[in-house]
């Protein structure tokens, strides 16, 4: 109840805002609409964010509490993916803005110009390849961390499946269900380094002993 009231609250608020915009041109009354507008944001917000849960999340799923029900253990298990859940898109966002900074570097590189044009161009080659390079290696490692972090996400989901499916069918052996569901091809180890990054790194090794 409490949340479809906090959704309607910022539909509201939304629709305030909008009406704002296009619609009120009398300056000190479109202030008062601003005011109340944000006000009806943050209650709304208040009473949508789930704040019990926020803890146990992002900061501690209670690891350390005995499990007293398979409902307290499902839970934990459920909050444990979710967490991974949050930090692989956490990683995900970064990823984009290292992808953006690196391509606004690579178009706008910070070299002041010089008289000298040639000294210019050499040091905007210079930090161009640079940050190409950095670019590809951190956006590849980043891309790496995002994949592994969704797929242990999703290896701790299907354990909780298959202890809610053994409550639900007693008669299926649990053990059968957790290889049904997370079977043993379902590999969650670090994921191999991959082929461009390996031909990167023997043409480097070749340079150097040359």
């Amino acid at each position: 109840m409490k949340k479809a009231i906090g959704i309607i609250l910022i539909g509201l608020s939304m629709i305030a805002m909008l009406t704002n915009h296009f619609l009120i041109s009398d300056s000190f009354l479109s202030n008062i609409l601003s005011y109340l507008t944000a006000l009806i944001v943050i209650a709304g917000l208040i009473l949508v964010i789930p704040f019990k849960l926020i803890p146990l999340i992002i900061f501690d799923n209670r690891e350390y509490d005995a499990n007293k029900t398979i409902e307290s253990l499902v839970k934990k298990i459920r909050l444990r993916a979710v967490l991974f859940n949050n930090i692989s898109v956490a990683i995900f966002f970064f990823t984009i803005l290292v992808i953006l900074i690196g391509f606004y570097l690579l178009v706008f590189p910070p070299v002041e110009k010089l008289n000298n044009e040639d000294s210019y161009l050499t040091s905007s080659l210079t930090i161009r390849i640079g940050a190409s390079v950095l670019l590809i290696f951190l956006v590849q490692i980043l891309f790496k961390v995002f994949k592994y972090l969704l797929r242990v996400a999703a290896f701790y989901n299907a354990k909780a499946d298959g202890i809610e499916f053994n409550k639900l069918k007693p008669e299926i052996e649990l053990e059968k269900l957790m290889e049904l569901f997370t079977p043993d091809k379902y590999d969650i180890s670090e994921l191999q380094q991959s082929s461009v990054s390996d031909n990167l790194i023997e043409m480097i090794k070749a340079r150097l002993t040359k």
